[in-house]
């Protein structure tokens, strides 16, 4: 189905931009995509692996949120722009509801990697109102070989990921993942990469102790960012309050599994927890 012509609306709050994607029916729940580092928004909405399209085919609106620092919305002065970001986003998720006349709309959030951190910095929050939390290439431990990257960075230096840290190995994304990325592609910034491997590890059991909706927890069988061994996943499931909360490898992908060839499966996974919880 094609939705090139829904009703897209740009909305701000705070200097936060995002894209609110509807069809013509009424929508059963509203999903707030917030993306990792070197992208904006549209990560979700590539061609050929838009998530939008599949979310908005099943009857939800979506807001396509652009962090701070990355597609229309301006960079904040702040020393953890992960976390200052998350505070930003219940304002934008009451304006979408606005626009689509209905305040009491369920919403979830779906982050991809430093989103997903955002993402569960803002369930984190007291008097959350959000129905539930899926985050997708966001760990508790990073690897290895992302702080042995992380090590040799220096601040002159543009900041270059090894092309390695995001795929899966040959077989499981084809030629059309990497130019579809680059509709969204946006530079690093060095403040969100020294957050989310530096801070963020020591943040993780706290903020997920204080998540009191459900959360899905994805990581890819081919993640080289973050740590998935028994005893990390273990530690996550442990970390998460909520008991219907889920932290599972997805078979096939790699850090980007949203452009892996199984990419629709991975969304279908994430609509339909979402869908059994709200």
């Amino acid at each position: 189905m094609n939705f090139q012509n829904n009703n897209r609306n740009f909305l701000e709050y705070s200097n936060l931009h995002g894209r609110l994607v509807t069809s013509e029916s009424e929508p059963i729940s509203l999903i707030v995509c917030v993306h990792g580092g070197g992208c904006n928004g549209r990560y979700f909405d590539l061609p050929s692996f838009s998530f939008v399209n599949e979310a908005v085919a099943t009857g939800h609106a979506v807001l396509i949120v652009d962090r701070p620092g990355h597609g229309v919305s301006p960079a904040i002065d702040a020393a953890a722009p992960i976390r200052s970001a998350a505070a930003l986003l219940s304002g934008l998720a009451k304006r979408a509801g606005k626009a689509l006349g209905n305040a009491d709309l369920p919403v979830s959030v779906f982050g991809h990697s430093i989103g997903g951190a955002v993402a569960m910095h803002w369930a984190a929050e007291p008097h959350s109102t959000l129905k539930c939390v899926v985050t997708s290439g966001i760990g508790a431990r990073p690897s290895i070989t992302a702080m042995a990257w992380h090590g040799c960075l220096n601040a002159e230096n543009d900041i270059v990921l090894p092309r390695a840290f995001f795929f899966g190995p040959d077989g499981s994304f084809d030629w059309r993942a990497p130019i579809a990325l680059r509709r969204s592609a946006e530079p690093w910034r060095r403040q969100d990469v020294d957050e989310v491997l530096l801070q963020w590890p020591e943040q993780y059991s706290s903020v997920a102790a204080r998540i009191s909706c459900p959360t899905l927890s994805i990581l890819s069988e081919h993640e080289r960012i973050w740590e998935t061994d028994d005893a990390t996943l273990e530690f996550m499931r442990g970390s998460l309050a909520n008991v219907h909360s889920i932290v599972e490898i997805a078979a096939g992908g790699g850090h980007l599994h949203e452009v892996h060839r199984n990419w629709s499966v991975h969304a279908k996974r994430v609509i339909n927890f979402i869908e059994g919880h709200i």
